[in-house]
């Protein structure tokens, strides 16, 4: 009996455990249940978020090319020029094509592109025009432009023409030998640097003033021409009256509207001497570079030259920025004797300093319109 009645007391509170248990059991089903009602939505969008791939962001594409500018390029000798200290009888002495443009052609260098003014023909021709000066140079004087880093020159001038059609078909072919590019007026340039395509464009209507209305139209006949397939113009104007140094009104009023038809830089030569600098509507003018190594005058009295440099920056496709250095240099490395030695170089310290000078005055003097 004892043993019953223990095992009955036994089996009485393994009932009540399994009550307390159930309960519990219960409780937690109830508790797990809550739980999963919460986190199912939160646990769903994760699901979604993982599956759904997410937008790339695009990078913008930054881009910036330099280019340096600059004046008339004469190498060689004019007909009747005595061949005493002359660019031919130096080139002969020297031998050296890198002589000419050794101390700027670090400055080159460092660029994408450098443009200048061939003034003159290279040639083999002996035939020239009845002028006061009918210049020419050896087809191998292109070599002087390769190993100074200049890369194209425009022909657009009031001298390509000295020496004929011989006189173009010879220096094109000297240019092309030496892989430089050129342009000028019928010819327009296209050159792609960095995924950007720059349009270049010469007329020349020298001491023309005021400019003939038939050059506008060809301007911009030529800019609309290459607008749509280009991301920057440059215009390079051979103009107005020698040895000034303020431009006209007129060419003040060419180079807006030469803006306006959508050039992005409009670069001057043919004054012999530097001019001024302007900005308009975000553009850069700069009216003449001056002379830059040039073999038309022995015994100079201005040797002031310039080495315009412009930076172009780009996002995507888009011109967001520019910004410019005018650097000062001379068209001859002798400074004191006064002769011409066919060198230019960069301007340093006090020489820098007064050039500057000269410049901001030169800016000034721009005509209003």
């Amino acid at each position: 009996y004892d043993i019953e009645k223990d095992s009955l007391k036994e089996l009485c509170y393994n009932k009540k455990e399994r009550k307390d248990i159930m309960k519990k059991l219960l409780l937690l089903l109830v508790a797990i249940s809550l739980w999963g009602c919460s986190s199912t939505p939160s646990q769903t969008n994760n699901d979604i978020q993982e599956d759904t791939p997410k937008e790339e962001i695009k990078q913008v594409e930054k881009t910036t090319i330099t280019l340096n500018f600059v004046g008339d390029i004469t190498l060689g000798n004019f007909a009747g020029m005595s061949y005493d200290r002359s660019f031919d009888q130096l080139y002969a002495k020297k031998k050296d094509k890198s002589y000419f443009l050794k101390n700027v052609k670090s400055v080159f260098a460092d660029d994408d592109l450098t443009i200048g003014n061939l003034e003159g023909p290279l040639t083999s021709a002996t035939s020239h025009m009845d002028k006061n000066y009918a210049f020419k140079g050896k087809k191998e004087y292109a070599g002087i432009l390769s190993e100074g880093n200049i890369d194209i020159v425009s022909l657009a001038n009031n001298h390509s023409s000295d020496y004929y059609e011989k006189g173009k078909k010879d220096t094109q072919e000297s240019l092309k030998k030496e892989n430089i590019d050129y342009f000028g007026y019928e010819r327009k340039l296209i050159k792609e640097v960095k995924g950007k395509k720059i349009g270049f464009i010469g007329f020349s209507f020298a001491g023309q003033i005021p400019i003939p209305s038939h050059f506008k139209e060809q301007a911009t006949k030529a800019i609309q021409s290459i607008k749509d397939e280009t991301d920057l113009i440059v215009v390079y104007y051979h103009w107005g009256e020698m040895y000034e140094y303020a431009p006209r009104k007129a060419q003040v009023e060419f180079a807006h509207y030469t803006i306006d038809q959508g050039a992005d830089l409009v670069v001057g030569t043919h004054a012999h001497v530097i001019q001024g600098i302007e900005t308009y509507k975000g553009k850069n003018i700069v009216y003449s570079l001056g002379n830059f190594c040039y073999g038309g005058n022995k015994n100079p009295k201005d040797i002031d030259s310039m080495i315009f440099q412009q930076t172009f920056s780009f996002e995507d496709d888009k011109l967001v920025d520019t910004s410019y250095k005018a650097i000062a240099a001379t068209w001859s490395s002798d400074s004191n004797s006064k002769k011409n030695n066919f060198q230019p170089q960069v301007l340093k310290g006090s020489q820098k300093e007064a050039w500057e000078k000269r410049v901001k005055k030169y800016s000034k003097q721009i005509p209003e319109v």
